[in-house]
């Protein structure tokens, strides 16, 4: 029987290298937070900030204490929100469902800043075979006030980009659909609409605004599902202290993403399905763009090409290792989604995690290019009811949230400049 070298070695590094990332994740909640020197010279506002995680991710108020063990926003950096904080900055942190879809997502959201029972809408329960109330946060606002003269500034890492403009849309034009539906009193006042002008700013980092080419079809989910199982099969490899504990991490994960699949195909209301391109871009088109509300754009791409041959490969200089394995496979081309969408020369670029593209706008938004990097100079620039969208930036998808295993505090604080651009713009 012929011994293949080559894989023995790839197992034994992946074991190497998956044994130190995890022994490591108890002592990141350890980290001392960050400190971040903040300038308010030209501040205009101070509103909170409402920051939104992404896919298969969790916040602050994580009911298994997930945060304490791996901050989102920080990582092996320790817990930014407390530098944040520290810096002069209100800042929340609420955590929802981590493979849930946008609206689902944006209801639970609402239902913690106001301290309400989550309601998914009439409609959308019926529609979705699932129940209509969530969890009670009565009495657990995560905010003292909210409204038009309390205003909130939203920032969604991921997923949590669209989550937020799913968000925005519902408080300005609230939902028809619901209010058809629901004509017996009870209905929220999420989709009543006309609070708008209850948000200041909208920020998407990394925004899958039109889906991604990782959940492109089929075969892509189905890819990503293999993958998952993968890691689960290559347990096998790790030593024995640490094999239950990876094992069940990444079980967990396929666990979420097997129930939102059946067979290939992304079941609806859950994140996968929302973040193909057919239905982000379809979705796009109920999704209204408030004309009191600034939109920011946060845009990254880790792209570098082959010396040999020319084809797309992740910038080993910039990019995180876990996260820029996959930017490859995103800037493959001649791709055609199930729904007939060409992914062609315009999606290669992407930041490991989501096309380039796609980051920008909702196709169709108006938009507004911004001359610079983010900052309270170019404030000025900023307009309301458009996407302004900053500079795209050279990196990975998780260096704004601090990086997966190459921890650094660049991207945080690029961060922190945009709340600083935000707190400069007119009320």
């Amino acid at each position: 029987m012929h011994f293949d070298y080559m894989t023995w070695f790839v197992r034994k590094f992946n074991a190497f290298f998956l044994t130190i990332f995890v022994l490591l994740i108890p002592f990141s909640g350890l980290q001392k937070h960050p400190h971040f020197d903040a300038d308010h010279s030209a501040d205009k506002t101070n509103y909170p900030f409402v920051m939104m995680h992404g896919f298969l991710s969790w916040n602050e108020d994580a009911k298994n204490g997930a945060y304490k063990g791996m901050p989102y926003w920080g990582m092996f950096n320790g817990d930014c929100l407390r530098g944040y904080r520290e810096a002069g900055f209100l800042c929340v942190a609420p955590t929802v469902d981590a493979g849930g879809s946008n609206w689902d997502r944006a209801c639970e959201v609402y239902a913690k800043l106001t301290g309400t029972r989550v309601d998914y809408g009439k409609a959308h329960a019926e529609a979705c075979g699932h129940d209509r109330y969530g969890e009670d946060y009565t009495g657990k606002a995560m905010l003292d006030k909210w409204d038009s003269s309390h205003k909130i500034n939203l920032i969604g890492h991921s997923q949590a980009g669209k989550d937020v403009i799913v968000l925005a849309s519902l408080l300005d034009a609230g939902s028809k659909a619901e209010r058809d539906a629901t004509t017996d009193g009870s209905l929220s006042g999420l989709f009543t609409g006309g609070k708008g002008n209850w948000i200041h700013a909208c920020v998407g980092a990394s925004a899958v605004y039109n889906g991604t080419s990782l959940f492109s079809g089929k075969q892509a989910i189905r890819d990503t599902k293999n993958a998952l199982q993968k890691q689960i099969d290559e347990t096998k490899y790790l030593p024995l202290g640490v094999r239950t504990l990876v094992k069940d991490y990444w079980e967990v994960r396929a666990a979420t993403l097997a129930s939102m699949t059946s067979g290939n195909v992304a079941d609806p209301d859950t994140a996968i399905y929302d973040m193909t391109p057919d239905n982000a871009i379809a979705m796009n088109k109920d999704l209204v763009t408030a004309k009191d509300i600034y939109y920011f754009s946060a845009v990254f791409e880790d792209v570098a090409y082959s010396k040999v041959d020319g084809h797309i490969m992740m910038d080993r200089t910039v990019a995180d290792p876990v996260i820029g394995a996959l930017t490859p496979v995103l800037g493959r081309t001649n791709t055609v989604t199930d729904g007939g969408i060409a992914l062609d020369e315009s999606w290669q670029m992407n930041d490991g995690m989501v096309n380039t593209i796609s980051q920008r706008a909702p196709f169709g938004a108006p938009t507004n290019d911004l001359s610079g990097p983010a900052s309270p100079k170019i404030a000025h620039e900023a307009k309301r009811g458009v996407y302004n969208i900053l500079p795209t930036i050279h990196a990975t998808h998780m260096w704004i949230i601090g990086d997966f295993v190459r921890p650094q505090l660049d991207g945080p604080t690029y961060l922190m400049h945009i709340m600083e651009m935000i707190n400069a713009l007119e009320k």
